[in-house]
This record gives structure tokens, sequence and C-alpha cells, in this order.
């Protein structure tokens, strides 16, 4: 029920990142930021906290991350870069005496503080990249009893705890050196306990939240110290004080407390609290117990005891916004701190998809690498027509789009969200022609291409353009499989019948004259195509022996040819896919083990990977990998009718556990999602 220090201004403003401590394990867990809000989890700290989150905060630059914890060594810290948590900082040679409650950088990041259980009840060390330096003596005059939290002024020249017996609350000038005199409490004191507290970045005020009425109490500051106490907000908030916050232009205080609204906001002053904001219309679900404003003062964040855990809103400057959608895969446990931190480059929110066989016919879940599939969206409201053959997400996100083979209009596409399905887009005005198996939107995501035999329409926010014409030379039979090359120029088409793969360059008109068939054509039907990310390789899966073959690729069509792999897979392929950085390439087939990967080089099948330890269920029929091609996932035929893997340059890690609601029949296409805007 602790607080964090408040979001502190660093040289980039937009925040990237929101961490936030909790109460059970892994005790501390980091969102990506966005402008639409929530995107993807960080990966946890190789070395967790060892207990329950109290306090955490980046430093001023973003460059380290501290917890403050309620086990020893009470304190913890790691470097922060673009992917997330570094390894562990060593502990401090002086730990803190007790279960750390609050934790602050200094503005300038020269130290760190950590409010604590036990006397001295605030530590204090200098920091650096190298991590924590040797303690600073305690202050001459101890703060009176249990520090909840810890907070350095705008300038770094004084340092204020917030505390649980009488006066409530200590300051001190700070320096280099360490600790000065006490300053002379405040002439009225807080009414109890203070457990948050928080300068203003103008360095005019200082306010603590507190357990009794009027749960927070405010008071200028100068070099001087307290100033005469400022009068109670008008409309005091509604129960304990948990934890208070300014914004960064000091032009609003908000304060996370015990009973609903679970969290007030003020304007702010010279004068002090101005008329209380209206509540935000979609309240915190529980106790507020942090609360935080992001650097660039347009999102505040508030932690609190029932899930989601955090709920995220706009802020105006004037009002709280409609509420940000929640983090895809939600924290485990009780918000008890929050911060935000400058940097960061996790990509959006990612989202895994499964088309099937059986009403719904599309099954989604939101993704996560830690934690594999999250709990399944609800289906869309209108759902696709038939048996679900084939789904791609748009390349932006925006999108989702399902083929069926039987049952017209043979390919619908909805709008998508880290909400899920939104309201389905019209049918294309020309309907294709028959029954698709596959569907794949352009690299730009300009474009929707389907295998029936071959049809494409333009995409975009809208929907389905104008059909565009076919090709001059179609396909001599029922598509199975289409792909765009990752550059756009190309795009290719597995089919029934010889020469069973057809190629045909594309540009904004649609596409162009057939490039020739390969020299050595594939030996059987091609059932699954894909480029390599470069868009130097084209590999198809067919019913015959070897299952799967590739072919330089470039702007002139089909090359040679390359060698078989050495091990082929068992049966027929049914889908393939490159891994995102082109070294992997991995087969779903009809015989087990189901799947197959073998490294890449660019030009030859590596050595093939081992197979994963647990198989999946059934025949392997659709295979994709995520954006960063650290998992892949199988469509089969067999419950659960989804596998997942980690996967790595070493191949296959251990099976990823089954979605809770599975898929309701034969997975016949998986696909991986995630929003960039």
């Amino acid at each position: 029920m602790f607080s964090s220090s408040s979001s502190q201004v660093s040289l980039s403003t937009t925040p990237k990142v929101l961490a936030i401590g909790l109460s059970s394990s892994p005790y501390i867990v980091a969102y990506s930021w966005g402008t639409s809000g929530f995107r993807g989890t960080y990966s946890n700290p190789a070395t967790l906290p060892t207990g329950t989150g109290n306090g955490v905060a980046f430093s001023p630059d973003s460059s380290a991350i501290a917890v403050a914890h309620s086990t020893t060594p009470f304190i913890t810290a790691y470097p922060w870069t673009s992917s997330g948590f570094g390894t562990k900082y060593s502990d401090p040679a002086t730990l803190p005496t007790g279960a750390g409650n609050g934790v602050a950088f200094s503005r300038d990041g020269a130290n760190l503080a950590v409010a604590h259980t036990t006397t001295p009840f605030v530590s204090v060390y200098p920091w650096s990249g190298s991590g924590f330096g040797t303690k600073y003596s305690n202050p001459a005059s101890l703060p009176a009893g249990l520090g909840f939290d810890v907070v350095f002024n705008a300038d770094s020249s004084a340092i204020a705890v917030a505390q649980q017996t009488t006066p409530f609350i200590s300051a001190y000038p700070w320096s280099g050196s360490g600790f000065g005199t006490k300053y002379a409490n405040p002439a009225t004191l807080p009414s109890s306990q203070a457990i948050g507290i928080d300068f203003s970045p103008d360095g005019s005020a200082l306010a603590v939240s507190v357990n009794s009425t009027p749960f927070v109490t405010a008071y200028p500051w100068s070099g001087s110290g307290f100033g005469t106490k400022y009068a109670n907000p008008a409309t005091l908030p509604t129960g304990q004080g948990n934890g208070v916050a300014f914004s960064p232009n000091s032009g609003a205080i908000a304060v996370a407390h015990a009973t609903t609204p679970f969290v007030s906001a003020y304007p702010w002053s010279g004068s002090g609290f101005g008329t209380k904001y209206s509540n935000p219309a979609t309240l915190p679900t529980g106790t507020g117990l942090s609360v935080a404003f992001s650097p660039d003062g347009l999102n505040i964040a508030v932690g609190h005891g029932t899930t989601p855990f955090i709920s995220t809103y706009p802020w105006s400057g004037s009002s709280f916004g409609t509420k940000y959608a929640n983090p895809t895969s939600l924290p485990n446990s009780q918000a008890s701190a929050s911060a935000w931190g400058t940097v960061g480059n996790v990509p959006n929110s990612q989202f895994v998809a499964v088309a099937h066989n059986t009403s719904p016919f599309i099954t989604a879940y939101p993704w996560s690498n830690a934690l594999g599939f999250g709990t399944k969206y609800t289906n869309p409201a209108t759902l696709p027509a038939n048996t679900g053959t084939g789904v791609v997400f748009s390349p932006d996100g925006s999108a989702i789009a399902v083929a069926n083979q039987t049952t017209s209009p043979y390919i619908q596409a909805y709008p998508w969200s880290g909400s899920g399905f939104g309201t389905k887009y019209s049918n294309p005005a020309t309907l294709p022609a028959y029954g698709a198996n596959g569907v794949a939107f352009s690299p730009d995501g300009s474009a929707i291409a389907i295998t029936s035999n071959i049809a494409a329409y333009p995409w975009s926010g809208s929907g389905f353009g104008t059909k565009y014409s076919d090709p001059a030379s179609l396909p001599a039979g029922l598509g199975n499989g289409v792909a765009f090359s990752p550059n756009g120029s190309s795009v290719a088409v597995a089919y029934a019948t010889s020469p069973y793969i057809a190629a045909y360059p594309w540009s904004g008109s649609g596409f162009g004259t057939k490039y020739s068939n390969p020299a050595t054509l594939p030996t059987g039907q091609g059932i699954g195509v894909a480029f390599s990310p470069n868009s130097l390789t084209i590999a198809i899966t067919s019913a015959s022996t070897p299952y799967i073959e590739a072919y330089a690729w470039s702007g002139s069509g089909f090359g040679t040819k390359y060698s078989n792999p050495a091990t082929l897979p068992t049966g027929q392929g049914n889908s393939v896919a490159f891994s995102p950085d082109g070294a992997s390439i991995a087969i779903a087939h009809t015989t087990s083990p189901y799947i197959t990967a073998y490294p890449w080089s660019g030009s030859a099948f590596g050595t093939k990977y081992a197979d994963p330890s647990t198989l999946p269920a059934g025949t392997g029929l659709g295979v994709a990998f995520n954006f960063d091609g650290t998992a892949v996932a199988l469509a089969h035929n067999t419950s659960p009718f989804v596998a997942a893997y980690p996967f790595s340059a070493s191949g296959f890690g251990t099976k990823y556990t089954n979605p809770a609601t599975l898929p309701t029949g034969v997975g016949n296409g998986v696909a991986f999602g995630q929003i960039t805007s």
C-alpha cells in the first residue's frame, strides 16, 4: 500500500514504459507504453526482487530502475534499456535495515534513497552507472518512525520522508555530503501517519497523503523549509491516502485513496488546492495504492488492489480522459507502486489467432512472450460464414481477415484493436469466385489477396476496395496458399495442379505478367508458400516428398532450386514460415512430429532442429512465428488444436501452456498480430 516517488522529468518526456510494483512474484512488471496506451510486456528480470514490490522508480534518464521490497536485501536495482531489465546490480554493501517501502532517485540522478521499516528508517546511497556506492551517514535527527516513502526535491537540495510516527514528516537539506540538519517540523503537522509524499516539480510545495481525514496535506516549500499549511481541499478524498503525485508542470495534484472513487485530482497553484476535478468515467476497481503522472503530463496511472490492478487515463490538464484498455497481460496481484520511464522499444501488444472448422470459426488471444496465451477475446458479433481455413492480421495490426473454403463470401474481415474484434467490414462488392484456403495482406497493408484461385482487393481503413483485375494467366488449379514478398514487389500462389506454384509482379495497379515457372517444379500439389524476410528466397510445401522446396528469388522471378534438407519432414507439408530474422524455417506437416524446423542460411537448409520435447497432438496445418522470432505456433487437427513453443537459435523450447479456452475444432491456420500505431 505504498506509493512510489512521483514521475520524474528526464531529458525526454515521452513515456515508453510503465513499471508496477506487485504484491506477489515476480514483484515487478513493466509494460511498453505508446500513444494508444499499453503495448507489450517486458520480460521479467533474470533475478527477481525477493518480496513485495512496495516502491518503484526510474532514474531521471531511465537508465536504471529500482524496486523497494519487503524482504532482504530490501532494495534491488537493474540497468534499464530499450530491451528492458538488465543484469541486477550488486546489492549495496550496507543494506537497508528493514522492509523497503518507498524508493526515489535524486533528480540529478546522483543518489538513490530508500524509506524502510526499521531505524534509521531512511537509507541513501550514491548512484552511478556502476550501481550503489557507499551508504551515506544517517541523519543526525532520524525520522521518528517507520518510513513509508521518500522523495528528493527538483534541484536535489532537499530530501523528505513520510513516516508512521509524529511528526509524520521529516525533511532535510541534501548535498554531496549527504543529510544536513533536519528542517523544523511544520507548524501544523499532518493529522496522522503519512504514507505517500511528493515535492512539486517547480519546488514550491510538498504534499503528503495520510491515513485519516483530510487524507492529503500540503505545505509551501522554500530553502527555509515548511511554510504555513495550505487549506485542505474543499472536497476531500474519501478515504486513507496511499499515494500522492504532482503533475510535471505542477498544475495538478492527485491522490490515490482507499475508498471509491479511489483517486481524486485537483488543480494546483500558489494558492493550493483548487476545485476537485470530476472523477474518471470508469473508476479504478478497488483501493487506490499508488498514483503517477507520466513525464509528459499526458497520462495518469493508478495502481489499485483489485483486478486489473492498474488503471490508466489520458490527462488533459483539466480532467481524466476515457480509460485506456487494460494491458493484454494483466498484473497478477495488487499494484503497490507505479512509475513511468522514458526508454523502451518493446513491440506493441501481440495477439495470436486460429482459424478453425467449427463455430465460431476464428478464435483470438492476447499473446505474451513471457506467459503465452492470454484470456480468449470475445467472438466477433458477426461470425465468419463457415470453416476458417486461413487467418491473417494486417501489418499494422488494425484488421484481421479470415478465409473460408465453402460458403460465400469466402473472405471476411474485421477491425482489430487491443479490445479484440470490431464490427465486421462490408463484404467486397465483387466476391471471390471460389472458396479460399489462404489469405495475405501486402506488406504495406494496401492490398489483400486470397486463394480463389487468386483474387486481390485494395485495402484501407474502410475495408475492401474494388477488386483488382485477375492476372492474365491464372493459376491452373485451386489455390491453397498465398504470400506477398516482404519488399512488396511480388505475390505467389501455391495450388493443386502442375506447375503447383504461380508468381506475379505486384504493384499499386495489381497483378503483373506471370513470372516463368521454376526450372525445377515442385514435386506435387503446392499447399503452403512463404518468402524469406529479405525477399531473396521463396519456399513451397507440397503433398509429395521432399514436402518442402526452396528457390532463389529476385526481381526476375524464380532462380535455382536449393538442395533439399538432409532430414526431410515426415509427411505432406501444409504450411511454411520463415522466422523474422530469416535464420530459421518451420514446416507444419501431416505426420509426427507434425512440425519440423531448420536453420536457414539464405541458400541452404541447415541441420534439422531437435523436435519439441512435447509434440503437437496431431497433423500440423498452419505455422507462424511471432514478431521477434521468440515463439512459434502450430495449428493442428486434434485438441487442443493449437500449440506454441518458445523458439531460439537452439530451436524449440518447452511448450507453452494451452489456452484456457481452446479453439472449438480443427485448427487450419494460425497468425500472430501486433498493433504498431
